[in-house]
């Protein structure tokens, strides 16, 4: 069983949250579209899904470079982080 990390991810186009559950060993450009796909269909495609995103972390307000994966990124269980 892959390891996985509990965020929460705020959505500021839909001014929605959502706790989500991802994969710690994926690369952050991974998470980003997987993120993306994920909030789509929890929006019931009112999230349009294009290659234009990035993740920030809310309390720092660091943008995270899609080469690291979430260890090296920081990104623990209560993370929180903004899908921009």
């Amino acid at each position: 069983m892959s390891h996985k990390v509990l965020i929460e991810l705020y959505v500021p186009e839909l001014d929605i949250k959502y706790n989500l559950f991802i994969p710690a060993s994926k690369k952050i450009g991974n998470v980003i579209l997987n993120l993306v796909k994920a909030v789509h269909e929890l929006s019931q495609g009112a999230y349009p899904i294009n290659l234009n995103h990035a993740l920030m972390n809310s309390d720092t307000c660091e943008i995270y470079n899609v080469d690291l994966n979430l260890k090296e990124a920081k990104i623990l269980n209560g993370t929180k982080l903004i899908l921009i």
